[in-house]
């Protein structure tokens, strides 16, 4: 049996900053996960936990909910448009590079992008 596996749908790509800060990958539905969207959140708090409890606030309201799928830190400057990931995150984990790479390139096509992930953690 030869079962392909469908890539989420691309959502939200939220930054509320500029410079770096960490962001998060989550997968965002209402009642099955399979018809979720993939996100990418990134804002300026201490802690990837701290960002996925601020966006759960938001969504709760729209009866969505939110499984986080990794993270990692997003520098932006929008004068250069220029946008880069690295890091991981130490209570999520690595993000799926190519969700971060399919989510911004879908936000931001005319920006320069440089998304990897490594080891480098931020506390």
């Amino acid at each position: 049996v030869n079962v392909c596996k469908m890539q989420p749908e691309i959502g939200e790509c939220i930054i509320e900053h500029e410079g770096d800060h960490k962001y998060i990958i989550g997968l965002i539905y209402k009642d099955n996960p399979k018809d979720g969207k993939i996100s990418l959140i990134s804002m300026p708090l201490k802690y990837h936990s701290h960002i996925a409890e601020k966006y759960e606030e938001r969504i709760e309201a729209d009866e969505l909910k939110i499984i986080v799928r990794g993270g990692g830190i997003l520098t932006i400057d929008p004068a250069n448009k220029t946008i880069r990931t690295y890091g991981t995150s130490g209570g999520y984990g690595d993000p799926n590079i190519k969700d971060v790479e399919r989510i911004l390139a879908h936000h931001y096509p005319s920006w320069s992008r440089s998304i990897t992930v490594t080891s480098e953690i931020r506390g």
